[in-house]
């Protein structure tokens, strides 16, 4: 029976020092959470960012409801800034992640297999992958530039399609 209410009381005071209890505590672990994510937003995987996410939900939306009304103007305007630091890191990330499957493509394959990846980008449309493609073969560049350059002649695309991103 101790050892029970002993687990009870350590779940109740995991979970109280967890949730914020009054505006103040919001406010200073919001920003201790966003201090976190810039802090270390490029060495989580996956399963990190999917407990950072749901965190961020608990932060932007139901502890946010919690003690919206005690919130000065000055503060939700703070609150929005942490929610757009939120997005921003995580965007890095995605970009990051996009960026290190575009320079694998280079590394492992040949140019049969580069062209099919540049017609599936087409065919459903993901020009922005597409143009990260190219820009990693301009980096790159030698055989994978003139491989690639290859590719969207045949395909009849051209590199100005690709630099003008107002064309998708």
């Amino acid at each position: 029976m101790k050892k029970l209410f002993g687990i009870w009381l350590i779940t109740i005071m995991f979970v109280g020092c967890s949730t914020p209890m009054n505006k103040d505590s919001y406010l200073k672990k919001f920003d201790a959470f966003i201090t976190d994510v810039s802090a270390n937003y490029k060495t989580w995987q996956d399963e990190e960012w999917a407990k950072k996410t749901e965190l961020y939900e608990r932060f932007s939306g139901e502890w946010y409801k919690k003690f919206e009304h005690e919130l000065s103007f000055q503060e939700k305007i703070k609150v929005a800034g942490f929610q757009t630091k939120y997005y921003y890191y995580k965007a890095l990330d995605e970009s990051s992640t996009i960026l290190q499957n575009v320079k694998g493509i280079f590394d492992s394959l040949n140019a049969n297999e580069i062209k099919d990846i540049v017609r599936s980008y087409v065919n459903s449309d993901r020009m922005d992958e597409l143009k990260l493609l190219y820009e990693e073969a301009v980096r790159v560049g030698g055989a994978a530039m003139e491989s690639m350059m290859e590719i969207l002649n045949e395909l009849k695309i051209s590199v100005e399609e690709l630099q003008n991103e107002s064309s998708y």
